[in-house]
């Protein structure tokens, strides 16, 4: 699935676009500052300093409920970015931390990252069926 058809899938899904590039853009740029990446990094969670937590599944279905346990504690919205292996700006879509589980439930595996406590932790999904989790100092 290319990532247009994926950002569609998931815009249907939700029933709403991400955000605009002019707002996602800047706001992926500040993020991955306060986490000590590079922005121009395909791959966030390979060049993040302040990953100290990771969880490994064998399939989806294992990956989706340890995302479930890590984000156990997380009440209200969240963001997705869906990197997928590309160069950014990203599309971006603000959620309701219930929705997330659910969502990615119905879609083919892709990298994304979750963006909790306004920014302060980020959980990478990646290509290795591990879930990596970066806290900002």
């Amino acid at each position: 699935m290319d990532d247009s058809a994926l950002a569609s899938r998931i815009g249907e899904l939700l029933a709403r676009e991400p955000w605009a590039p002019g707002i996602a853009g800047p706001w992926l740029h500040a993020l991955a500052h306060r986490h000590g990446i590079d922005p121009g990094r395909i791959l966030w969670w390979d060049g993040a300093p302040a990953v100290r937590a990771h969880a490994c599944y064998d399939d989806g279905t294992q990956g989706l409920a340890r995302l479930a346990e890590l984000l156990g504690p997380a009440k209200g919205e969240i963001q997705l970015i869906v990197s997928d292996e590309r160069a950014a700006p990203w599309p971006v879509w603000s959620l309701q931390a219930s929705e997330l589980v659910p969502l990615l439930g119905e879609l083919s595996f892709f990298e994304y990252a979750v963006v909790l406590d306004e920014g302060a932790t980020l959980v990478f999904d990646t290509h290795h069926n591990t879930l990596l989790v970066s806290r900002a100092p």
